[in-house]
Parts: structure tokens; sequence; C-alpha cells
């Protein structure tokens, strides 16, 4: 009697299952997006069994042969708000006179020839600040009112500085002072509305 070989069986029950799927199984026999496929491979006349995930395809966008595209999310970044401008020259203060409130950035530029400084106080106006004798404003007597300052900005240079503003009216004011003078009392002002 003759016997075929083990090898012949399973290469000829392959074959028999490759034509019977391609005669159009069932929609049970498609491979389902996630699941594994068991695959049988014949070495030395032993049969072993490897499950692999099933490879993640969309039909609509892949063609035959190539490779499915992959598409990751965009990376985007929380938007921010722009710095405010801010020149200084003698003796103004050019910015906004309305801004919005929160954590504010301001770009300060010194255009003139003297060094000058950025600071703020919370105030309706520059006269109704307490004042030292020499017109600067007594950033002691207003206590919390007194918001804050840059260093000092020599001319020609710019700077970044934040503060946080609440709603209200505040004064950007130089307070430079120098024996009987300060920039403030020559006009190095502006009355400001944070929204």
């Amino acid at each position: 009697m003759y016997r075929t070989p083990l090898g012949a069986v399973v290469a000829l029950t392959a074959s028999l299952a490759l034509i019977l799927s391609a005669c159009g199984g069932s929609s049970s026999d498609a491979v389902v997006e996630g699941e594994a496929q068991t695959t049988t491979t014949v070495d030395n006349n032993s049969e072993t069994e490897s499950t692999e995930p099933a490879a993640v395809t969309d039909p609509e966008t892949t063609e035959a042969g190539s490779e499915p595209e992959t598409t990751e999310p965009e990376a985007t970044e929380p938007e921010t708000a722009a710095a405010v401008a801010v020149n200084l020259f003698e003796w103004v203060v050019e910015a906004p006179e309305s801004i919005d409130g929160g954590s504010v950035t301001f770009e300060v530029s010194n255009t003139g020839t003297f060094p000058h400084e950025f600071a703020i106080a919370r105030g309706d106006s520059y006269e109704a600040l307490p004042q030292e004798s020499n017109g600067a404003v007594d950033e002691e007597a207003l206590g919390t009112n007194w918001i804050g300052r840059s260093d000092r900005v020599p001319p020609g240079e710019t700077i970044t500085i934040s503060f946080d503003l609440e709603p209200g009216n505040y004064v950007f004011l130089c307070n430079i002072a120098s024996g009987p003078n300060s920039h403030a009392s020559q006009g190095q002002v502006l009355s400001v509305t944070v929204s």
C-alpha cells in the first residue's frame, strides 16, 4: 500500500481551503478588525500553529499593495495673548489706553535718550496718586495699589515684563526721580483702563 507523506496532505488541505475561500465563502469568513488570525505552517513533518494580530486596513483609503495611512492628532498649543507694546521716551508713555486683564505681558521699548522704567499703580489718574515732594509716586504710601516696576531700560533697548492686572483703573508711569525732579512730574504718565 502506498502512503502519502504528511506534508503532501497538509499542502493539499491548504490548497482546498484557498480554492473554497476564493469561490465565495460567507461574510463570517472575513477577518474582523482587531481579531487574531491563525496560520498553519509545516516544519519537518510537524504541524505548529501561531497566532498573530490581524492587519488593520481601511479599504476606502488603502490601495492594493500600499501601506495604510495613519493619521495622528495635530498638536495644538494654547493660544497666548500678544504682548502689549509700550514705548517710553522723554516724557511720554505710549501704550493702549484700554487692555484686557489677567496675566498681561508687556513689551517695553525705550526709544528715548535717557534710561526709563515701566511702572504700574492702581488709581484713577496720576494726580490722584500719593506723591513725594518731587512729584514721584509714593510707592510705600500706595501699599497694595503699587503693582510693580521694571528695571531701568537703557536707551534703544526692549524688555518683556508681566503683571497680573484685575479690572479697574491704572496709571502707567516712569517713576525715576532725581533730586527735585521726577519723570512722572514731567508728564511721563498714562491713565489706562483694564477690563
